[in-house]
């Protein structure tokens, strides 16, 4: 199994591969991501208390590109085998792993600002829990909301 750390790699390397980080890098972050949930109906996809960890939903946003976008799995093998290498490396990367998965999968998830400054979030699927971008959204949503 993929480590924490090498899973958030990992997914840091495909963002940065597929030409993303400048659109993870203008999604709103901490308090301003987690009011943008508001509007999102948290009973579909959470169970109260429910949390995952940055490495699970690193994981489950790996799995759920190279399941969704058949250009990206090879493209997920080989950012997960440098994620494992022993290279000495530094990670500039600084963004959270919940900013990692919306920009990577931003046609699954949108956030947006309004002219006030207000953000939103806005979910394309209502997929099912077993499926898996319900999958995605279920830890996603968690690791946003803290489980609540």
């Amino acid at each position: 199994m993929l480590s924490d750390n090498d899973a958030i790699r990992a997914l840091a390397a495909v963002v940065e591969d597929r030409g993303l980080l400048p659109v993870a890098e203008q999604l709103p972050q901490g308090t301003e991501l987690r009011n943008a949930v508001d509007a999102v109906d948290l009973n579909a996809y959470l169970q109260p208390g429910e949390v995952v960890t940055e490495g699970e939903l690193a994981r489950t946003a790996l799995e759920c590109a190279s399941a969704l976008h058949a250009d990206l799995a090879s493209t997920v093998s080989e950012a997960v085998e440098y994620a494992q290498s022993p290279t000495d490396r530094i990670d500039p990367i600084t963004l959270s792993v919940t900013t990692l998965a919306i920009a990577l999968l931003q046609t699954e998830v949108v956030v947006k600002r309004d002219p006030r400054g207000k953000w939103s979030l806005t979910i394309h699927k209502r997929a099912a829990r077993d499926s898996t971008v319900g999958k995605l959204l279920t830890a996603l949503l968690s690791r946003i909301t803290g489980g609540q």
